[in-house]
């Protein structure tokens, strides 16, 4: 068996071929601006590679999946089972959220403990949370007595983004000026992290994440600090707010460009106390540990590890 899968991001697609779940091949990273359909990609993709069966496809979409039909909120593609089928040959095609992905790929990818002393337990609830081009969430609930995962899509990046002093009620203010609404994705993405910076610094402000990032790890002026600090906050008190909603005993787990990019600071600027923020259950708060998702990949092992589980 072998499964043709992708990973559908806001500006990338990534599409690999699987033979086990945790083993992606021939992984080829394309532009999303250069085709006008997710099955404009895969057939690209295919063609290149020469004479190859796929016996099933999978794909994450960075975006609502409903009624097995996904749908991109920056890009008018539309994917379904039938399309997958007719670009790749399959036999089954399958259409998942890109969050719902990743929770299906927790035991097959390496993670690394950023925060709290418990064991990661797979038969306990989990939560996966995505920092990149955008900001979600997904619930991770093992079917006991069996190898299956049931993963809860949402979009919880739009919710409203927490307010609870000055600096982020002035923030807030800010991005609802310019949006229309102050949403956590607006604050925790990659050009959320920008427009912390865009407020924080105003006329110093950096013209990218990528320089945001690169001044962080060089030599960062105090604004350069005090954008990982509310960043930072802010990500923690979403966090928590997101722990308490689900009781993720089994871990938190971030993934993401972003999240990996951001971890080194966390505890330097003040995400652990952020979290832990919660009156008289700040000691409840500690029975949730927080985990870091080290491989890139692992939304294309999640793909490869839900068709399996679905053939």
């Amino acid at each position: 068996m072998t499964a043709l899968v992708a990973d559908i991001g806001g500006t990338n697609t990534r599409v690999a071929l699987c033979d086990t779940p945790d083993a992606p091949r021939e992984i080829a990273r394309f532009r999303n601006a250069e085709f006008g359909a997710l099955d404009a990609v895969l057939r690209h993709y295919l063609a290149g590679l020469g004479e190859t069966r796929i016996t099933e496809a999978c794909v994450a979409v960075a975006g609502p999946v409903r009624g097995g039909v996904g749908r991109m909120t920056n890009l008018d593609w539309t994917m379904d089972a039938a399309t997958l089928r007719a670009a790749t040959g399959a036999a089954r095609g399958f259409v998942i959220n890109d969050l719902e992905a990743q929770g299906h790929a927790l035991e097959d990818v390496p993670t690394r403990r950023l925060m709290g002393t418990a064991n990661a337990d797979r038969t306990e609830a989990r939560l996966v949370v995505g920092l990149g081009t955008g900001f979600n969430a997904a619930p991770v609930h093992a079917v006991r007595g069996q190898e299956q995962v049931h993963v809860v899509p949402s979009e919880c990046g739009h919710i409203s983004l927490p307010v609870w002093n000055d600096a982020t009620v002035a923030l807030a203010g800010a991005l609802a000026d310019r949006h229309g609404f102050a949403s956590v994705e607006e604050a925790l993405s990659g050009r959320g992290l920008l427009a912390v910076n865009a407020h924080v610094a105003g006329s110093c402000a950096h013209a990218t994440t990528q320089d945001l990032l690169a001044a962080l790890n060089g030599a960062p002026s105090a604004q350069d600090h005090a954008t990982a600090d509310l960043f930072c906050r802010i990500l923690g008190r979403v966090l928590g707010d997101l722990a308490l909603v689900h009781l993720p005993w089994g871990g938190i787990y971030l993934i993401g460009g972003l999240a990996r990019a951001m971890a080194p600071f966390f505890d330097s600027h003040g995400l652990p106390e952020a979290f832990h923020d919660k009156g008289r259950f700040g000691p409840f708060m500690r029975d949730f540990s927080l985990w870091l998702v080290e491989d890139d990949y692992s939304a294309l092992t999640g793909c490869a590890r839900y068709a399996r589980r679905h053939a």
